[in-house]
């Protein structure tokens, strides 16, 4: 140590060590070991210049209450860091930062953390099996726990599992949106407020307004007025969310798991050409994988690999059926 006061012993540095030690494990590294070491030496020799004359079991004193500080300091410095992860980023597309350093897949998110997506990038932000959040080109958002989102900026996807009992809510300027069990989108610009249900329903708060919207509805709330109009769940409105896919593990899975799957990233409602190919998907057992393609690719790979077809129109449901095999060519005509 440097810069010590002449009162300052080696028997009260060897006690500070000792109560440093006595912090719990997690501490990381040695430079915040060492500041908290300083500022608490520090304070100590600031008192010591106010306390000169009086007793020396006053230093006793302070030394048992400046565990008290050590302790609480090394909370702060040391344990922060190491608060429990609320999600994990699953997925990156382009540029993707928190606090301006930048992202990869895989990373865990704490609360209090800032997710900011560039220019023609985006991310997939898993809390649980049944919660995600994607995050579209240009938005800013705060984790600011594990079932509230804040949305500065820019657009956001929410996923909940069908049945699945979770809390959570996105706060913008303009006013909250809560969940009721449902696939929406929320889109912040200042005062505009614009929320798209694709499945299942949401509250919406905004000042005096508490208005309800679902499925298939948009809800636009600008300065107090509030417009309604409708939105399929195949909208082109929706293509930036099937870019970032949540992803899925077909290894084991039957067929028809997977459609329930394409149906719910795309929103397109899946049909079979006959009751025959429904008992066939039911049965028919995937191997391999389709990671990080895009549904609709992903959907003509797998229906092949059981030797079935998915029509797809423009508009409508897409049917699965038995792959068309191409007519026989004729055999030569003999010479």
């Amino acid at each position: 140590m440097t810069d010590k006061s002449e009162n300052w012993t080696e028997a009260d540095e060897a006690r500070l060590v000792r109560l440093m030690r006595a912090v719990p494990r997690a501490a990381p590294e040695p430079a915040a070991r060492r500041r908290a070491f300083d500022a608490v030496q520090a304070e100590w020799r600031e008192l010591q210049r106010e306390t000169a004359r009086r007793r020396p079991a006053l230093r006793a004193r302070w030394l048992a209450a400046a565990s008290v500080a050590v302790i609480a300091l090394a909370g702060v410095l040391w344990l922060a860091p190491f608060a429990r992860p609320v999600a994990s980023l699953d997925l990156v597309h382009g540029r993707v930062t928190d606090a301006g350093g930048p992202l990869v897949a895989g990373a865990m998110l704490r609360a209090g953390a800032t997710l900011e997506t560039a220019a023609d990038s985006g991310a997939l932000v898993r809390y649980s099996p049944d919660l995600t959040l994607r995050l579209d080109s240009g938005t800013r958002v705060t984790v600011e726990d594990a079932g509230t989102l804040r949305l500065a900026s820019g657009r956001v996807y929410v996923a909940v599992a069908p049945g699945t009992t979770v809390a959570y809510v996105v706060r913008t300027d303009a006013g909250d949106v809560r969940h009721l069990g449902t696939h929406y989108s929320v889109e912040a610009h200042g005062a505009e407020l614009t929320v798209a249900v694709r499945e299942g329903a949401v509250q919406v708060g905004a000042g005096a307004h508490a208005e309800r919207a679902v499925a298939g509805e948009l809800l636009r709330i600008d300065g107090g007025k509030v417009a309604r109009s409708s939105v399929a769940g195949d909208d082109a409105r929706w293509s930036w969310v099937e870019a970032l896919p949540a992803p899925i593990v077909i290894e084991g899975k039957s067929l028809a798991e997977f459609l329930r799957w394409y149906a719910a990233e795309t929103g397109r409602r899946v049909t079979y050409a006959d009751d025959g190919t429904r008992v066939r998907a039911a049965s028919a057992i995937l191997h391999g994988s389709v990671d990080g393609l895009p549904p609709a690719q992903a959907l003509v790979i797998v229906t092949a690999s059981v030797d079935l077809e998915a029509i797809v129109p423009k508009e409508g449901p897409v049917v699965i059926g038995p792959a068309q095999r191409p007519a026989p060519r004729p055999a030569p005509a003999p010479h």
